[in-house]
């Protein structure tokens, strides 16, 4: 996306750990692109921590994600996907 070869990409099966999210929703957000979590929420780009207790909490979840170039698109993905 942030090369201009694809509109928008989703991961609903099996999500993203944050060490293979966090390289490119920072590439895509500095292209002008956003990622949404499922329900459309913006995710944000604040992965600083706190503590060691923060790091792990973090590195357990997995992130599902809707990658778009522009945020109506990301709305659009994401409306058709609750239907």
């Amino acid at each position: 996306m942030a090369a201009g070869l694809t509109d928008a990409t989703v991961e609903f099966a099996k999500g993203f750990a944050i060490w293979d999210l966090a390289p490119g929703h920072y590439v895509l957000h500095a292209a002008g692109g956003t990622v949404v979590d499922l329900q459309g929420r913006a995710l944000p780009l604040d992965y600083s921590f706190d503590s060691l207790a923060d790091i792990t909490a973090a590195m357990n979840p997995r992130q599902k994600f809707v990658a778009a170039g522009n945020a109506s698109l990301a709305d659009e993905i994401v409306k058709t996907l609750r239907v």
